[in-house]
């Protein structure tokens, strides 16, 4: 494991945590080729007491994936004990966005036919996003959705897209924080989103190798929305740094560049007071997610 796995944060509220009373947990995962990570919620004090988080190296394929995850989930008995409840975030750029009233779940092989070619040996799975009114339409290996529900078999899977939207769309619409674009930005691939008078006018998630890249998607969807970055808003969430390229290249693009905030949702152990507010946003959100 460790030629294709580093851990980049292992932080608890104390030493014995592994021993202590799961079914009093929640215990939030995500999952991407390009890494993984999952957090613990104590619902007794509504309060986050763990997070562990991996990055993957040489990972092309789902069935090397579904491998390692067997891996670290044998290494870790911290992700098999009995929770309270089980979110699962799967992370790709694939998804369908349909609106409520044009949706039909006959219809959802034609919805990923129209807008992703997924692989033969593929899931056709649907998530529904209240806030939005819509619904996601996403495929996922057959193989790994097996491994996943093997291996958690209590779980709620969802795609990046159903939580990230659903919680993001919450703060803008209760004016909780009022910003045009929101870029979110993983390892290997970042979401964009645009709001307008409170509602969600685009979304779309990239693969990307460099910065370079990332800023290139990122302009050609500006310029095919009719959108200046000398006067837009942008709220950055991710595992990125202000020391970064990234920061600083935006922070010079943009009329404003502001690092998103942490939900006051729920409370957090001191041993998060280390990592940035804006890092880890959609995992510390999937319990808001219906």
């Amino acid at each position: 494991m460790q030629q294709v796995v580093k851990e980049v944060f292992c932080i608890k509220d104390t030493e014995d945590f592994e021993i202590n009373d799961p079914g009093k947990k929640i215990l939030s995962i995500e999952l991407s080729l390009d890494g993984f990570s999952y957090t613990v919620l104590d619902t007794e004090k509504f309060r986050y007491v763990a997070l562990e988080s991996y990055l993957f190296e040489n990972i092309n394929n789902y069935k090397h994936l579904s491998q390692v995850l067997e891996e670290i989930t044998k290494e870790k008995s911290i992700l098999t004990g009995s929770y309270q409840r089980l979110n699962f975030v799967f992370i790709s750029q694939y998804v369908t966005l349909v609106p409520s009233e044009l949706f039909s779940y006959t219809e959802k092989n034609a919805y990923i036919d129209f807008n992703v070619y997924p692989q033969e040996d593929t899931e056709i799975k649907v998530d529904k996003l209240n806030n939005l009114s819509a619904f996601a339409v996403y495929p996922i290996d057959r193989l790994l959705l097996q491994k996943i529900n093997f291996l958690f078999p209590s779980c709620r899977i969802r795609h990046i897209s159903t939580s990230l939207i659903e919680n993001l769309l919450y703060l803008v619409r209760y004016g909780r924080v009022s910003p045009q674009l929101v870029l979110h930005v993983q390892k290997g691939q970042f979401q964009l989103l645009y709001f307008h008078e409170r509602t969600l006018q685009f979304y779309n998630s990239y693969r990307y190798q460099t910065w370079d890249d990332l800023f290139y998607y990122l302009f050609f969807v500006l310029e095919q929305l009719g959108l200046s970055a000398e006067e837009m808003d942008l709220m950055l969430y991710g595992e990125v740094g202000i020391e970064s390229e990234l920061y600083k290249k935006a922070k010079l693009y943009f009329r404003t560049l502001e690092l998103g905030p942490r939900s006051d949702l729920y409370k957090y152990g001191e041993c998060f007071d280390d990592i940035p507010h804006h890092y880890f946003y959609n995992l510390l959100n999937l319990n808001a997610c219906g």
